[in-house]
Parts: C-alpha cells; sequence; structure tokens
C-alpha cells in the first residue's frame, strides 16, 4: 500500500470504521435475504424471552449454503433461533411453532450425521443441524414434535 494510503487512514480512523461497519451490516443483510432468515422473520419474529431448554453455539444451515452460529432452543411452543447479537443486524431471534416445521425423513449427510428441518409452511426454508441436537430439540419439544414428513 502506498505511504500516502496508509496516511490517509491513520488521519481518518472514524471514517475507516464507518465504512467497514456499513460494509457489516450490508453483509448481513445480503445473508438475511439469501439464507431464507428475512422471509421467516416477517411471520415468526420473536420479540420476549425464551425459557425453555436452549444451546447456544450451535452450527446450522439454511439455504444457499448460509452457515450460522445459533442459540438454538425448544419447548412445546416452538423451535428457537437466536444469532449471536454482534451479528443479529437483519436477523432478529425466530420462535416457530412446531406446526409450522416440517422433519424431513432420513439423513442428508451420513459422515457427519446431519438432519433437516423446513421452517414456515409457505417458506419451507432448510435448517441443516447435526444429528445430535437433532435428538434435544425432540426431547425439549416432547407431545408437540411434528412427525416425520414421507417426502424424500
Amino acid at each position: 500500500m502506498p505511504p500516502d494510503r496508509i496516511d490517509w487512514f491513520f488521519k481518518h480512523p472514524p471514517l475507516v470504521f464507518m465504512f467497514f461497519g456499513a460494509l457489516a451490516a450490508l453483509s448481513s443483510y445480503v445473508s438475511a435475504m439469501v439464507s431464507g432468515w428475512s422471509a421467516l422473520s416477517k411471520r415468526f419474529q420473536f420479540t420476549g424471552q425464551f425459557h425453555g431448554q436452549s444451546w447456544p453455539l450451535r452450527i446450522a444451515r439454511m439455504r444457499f449454503f448460509a452457515r450460522y452460529w445459533l442459540t438454538v432452543g425448544a419447548d412445546e411452543s416452538g423451535l428457537y433461533l437466536s444469532v449471536f447479537s454482534l451479528f443479529r443486524i437483519a436477523h432478529p431471534p425466530l420462535l416457530i411453532s412446531w406446526s409450522e416445521v416440517t422433519v424431513m425423513p432420513g439423513y442428508i449427510d451420513l459422515i457427519f450425521k446431519k438432519r433437516e428441518l423446513r421452517l414456515g409452511r409457505q417458506e419451507s426454508i432448510p435448517l441443516r443441524i447435526s444429528a445430535s441436537l437433532f435428538e434435544r430439540l425432540r426431547s425439549s419439544a416432547g407431545g408437540a414434535w411434528p412427525q416425520e414428513s414421507v417426502m424424500a
């Protein structure tokens, strides 16, 4: 980098931080749109305090290979999803009732033991999670857990 550009950076750090902040916010908005989070938030945005069982820092994949570190929770009312607060721009917490969740049959990855849920009857956004988290969610949902879909 030429010396005059380096000098500019040190003379205008607030502008540089604003630029990178705006870039991060834009990236978060695009991620929300691509992954399907934005579509889900229109119907399932949750503003309360979730009191069910939850597991922080779980990896989940959504549409178009979007990957998130989430707090995932479950109780008889539904599935709770929340992005780490520093990355929450355009990603409000979600609480999706079990009647809006479809359990897809079988494993989608036999090596890493992944299972898939489809979120929202209208939206049908895939959520791919580990088999162990899947079993924890099933246990916490109790009798409200949806039947496994017969679709392949």
